[in-house]
């Protein structure tokens, strides 16, 4: 008997694999309308509380990703050593014949995951993108989705417990201060991305060396064969880097390559991670050269990340709530010139000194949510501050401070905060923001 706990989109995913297999499960969401709303679509599912659970009974239990494994309600699943697993695992387990090719990181996942992708259906490639971005994993099964390569997003959580899990390409971006809320400290987070280098039959590693937790890993790590660095810091000799707007090539062939034509959506420092790992994945899978350059021009970034809400002689307005944690909204701040900035909801690290360092960019702050007083006492130290709580309240704010404003600004929403205190996800958060801006400009 298996047992599903957790049914956001992954964990409905197993349920159809599990009903079109004859597969014996029980199921259980802790939200009674989620129950209601799957028992409803999936006729006869029986729902147990992990803690009602005869766990004896369970030979493997799939836990959505956003549920903790040290949670009082599975401790007894210790007790009788049954495996908890998330739906990489099950995926990896019936995955064969496929280049996967896997993205994790702090930041930045999903935007290199798409282009990758982009990348790859240009040169005519049948390709599943999937993951913890768009369509859950099991969709390939489910779907009967038959693709050469698949290009998966992984998260921290994913990675947490998937021993079956293998991969073609396996690429690290990044590690920066998230999630702590789940781990015991930044070096537990870090031991968990870095097992997407330690799966089975992985072929080729890609790792950025610029940040001290990916530099140890890489370190570690020497002995495989086809790890690659990168850096969008410096030149490396042995690697591929990013400097001034140009590839420079010291791992495939001692070549340089200007980045100058470029989306938009992909302007910023830091999206240039995105754009390197991406020409790597072209020179490993012997790619047309072109199609890389046309996909970096012609790229739409996604929703909620660096997304252009309007622009006008007034002001620019930047939907970035993807901007999660301390580290992602830094960068984005450091694109853009007289910031009024939307900060806040609920923290996931107290400490928001690093903002000093754009305090030359940011003129006003606004601040919202749960955490208003804690983050509002640090940042009205480096630049004028509002409490606001609410984000219709904030925007409020900012459109009262225009008027008597005499340049252009430009309005980021980039909250350094998860979303849950006062929205269910970043993007119904970011949908808000729009709705608010546009309903302004409108009267």
């Amino acid at each position: 008997m298996k047992y599903i706990y957790g049914l956001n989109i992954s964990g409905e995913s197993i349920i159809e694999y599990f009903l079109s297999n004859h597969i014996l499960f029980f199921a259980w969401d802790d939200d009674k309308q989620r129950r209601k709303e799957v028992k409803t679509k999936y006729i006869g599912i029986e729902f147990v509380h992990p803690e009602d659970l005869n766990w004896s009974q369970i030979s493997e239990a799939f836990v959505s990703p956003g549920i903790d494994f040290n949670i009082k309600s599975l401790s007894k699943s210790k007790h009788f050593k049954t495996s908890l697993y998330r739906d990489l695992e099950l995926y990896s387990q019936f995955t064969k014949n496929t280049k996967i090719i896997a993205v994790t990181g702090t930041n930045g996942k999903s935007t290199t995951v798409k282009l990758i992708g982009e990348m790859l259906k240009s040169n005519k490639l049948d390709c599943y993108v999937g993951g913890n971005i768009g369509s859950p994993l099991m969709d390939v099964y489910n779907k009967k989705i038959i693709s050469n390569y698949h290009v998966v997003e992984l998260s921290s959580y994913q990675l947490e417990a998937a021993p079956s899990f293998k991969s073609f390409i396996s690429i690290l971006l990044n590690i920066s201060d998230d999630h702590q809320d789940r781990y015991k400290s930044l070096i537990d987070y870090a031991r968990i991305k870095e097992k997407i280098l330690n799966c089975k039959e992985i072929r080729y590693g890609i790792i950025s060396v610029d940040d001290d937790f990916c530099r140890e890993i890489y370190e570690k790590n020497t002995q495989l064969e086809n790890l690659i660095p990168f850096s969008i810091n410096q030149k490396i000799t042995s690697g591929v880097s990013v400097v001034d707007d140009k590839i420079y090539d010291n791992y495939f062939e001692r070549k340089s390559y200007s980045l100058e034509e470029k989306n938009s959506s992909l302007q910023g420092r830091y999206n240039n991670q995105n754009i390197l790992v991406t020409y790597i994945v072209c020179k490993i899978l012997n790619l047309d050269f072109n199609k890389f350059f046309s996909t970096i021009k012609n790229f739409e970034g996604l929703p909620h990340r660096l997304e252009h809400v309007c622009d006008n002689h007034e002001c620019l307005v930047i939907n970035n709530s993807k901007a999660t944690n301390i580290d992602s909204s830094i960068n984005s701040i450091e694109i853009y010139e007289n910031v009024f900035l939307i900060l806040g909801g609920r923290i996931k690290n107290s400490d928001f000194s690093i903002f000093n360092r754009v305090n030359k960019r940011v003129k006003k702050c606004f601040v919202i949510g749960e955490s208003t007083e804690l983050i509002f006492e640090q940042v009205s130290n480096y630049f004028q501050s509002y409490k606001c709580f609410t984000l219709n309240k904030a925007i409020d704010q900012i459109f009262m401070e225009l008027l008597n404003f005499g340049s252009k600004v430009t309005i980021l929403l980039a909250p350094a905060c998860s979303s849950f205190d006062q929205f269910k996800s970043f993007e119904e958060r970011g949908n808000k923001f729009k709705e608010i801006i546009m309903t302004k400009f409108n009267q």
